[in-house]
């Protein structure tokens, strides 16, 4: 799957998350949903750790347990963060105790939506990646696809329909 694909699948999964949230701390679900969702490929193809880690596209960067321990290490930094007031001179930024679980666990959800969607392509994952170097792939050999492509616009459409719902959703609850 393409980069935006792969952030809206993050918010799509952190819809369901961010329904019964305020509006400030839903938006926070939804935009730790994107952020892991993209995560993995900005850790292999983006970041400069990239060279010394020797990532490599679809590598230990794609596997669970460096998303377990990315979300562990989020947890602890929302953790931290609700712990202080960071003070920006005229703004202060503080995280609510009550945004810590489901900002987390968006976090999480983006992530593993990442590596389930491309669990769809001809490539699959090898999820237990740096402890073993098994593939996986979600569906038959017949019904995978390349990262770009009809692939791409399915998991897309999936994704803007799991966003519109979820807005829905949420206007239902708030309104």
């Amino acid at each position: 799957m393409k980069r935006p694909t792969h952030i809206m699948l993050g918010a799509a999964v952190a819809m369901p998350i961010a329904v019964s949230l305020s509006p400030g701390l839903a938006l926070g679900a939804v935009w730790f949903g994107m952020a892991g969702g993209g995560f993995p490929d900005w850790l292999d193809l983006r970041s400069e750790l990239r060279s010394p880690l020797r990532l490599r596209h679809r590598g230990a960067s794609h596997g669970l347990p460096l998303g377990i321990l990315l979300t562990i290490g989020v947890w602890i930094a929302l953790r931290a963060a609700s712990a202080t007031t960071i003070d920006l001179g005229s703004l202060a930024l503080h995280v609510p105790a009550d945004a810590i679980q489901p900002w987390t666990i968006a976090f999480g959800l983006g992530f593993l939506s990442h590596l389930l969607s491309d669990a769809w392509t001809v490539a699959g994952i090898r999820p237990l990646l740096p402890i073993a170097s098994f593939r996986f792939w979600i569906v038959p050999k017949v019904l995978r696809g390349r990262s770009s492509g009809p692939l791409d616009f399915l998991a897309r459409f999936v994704a803007m329909c799991g966003i519109l719902a979820g807005v829905v959703a949420y206007a239902m609850v708030h309104v």
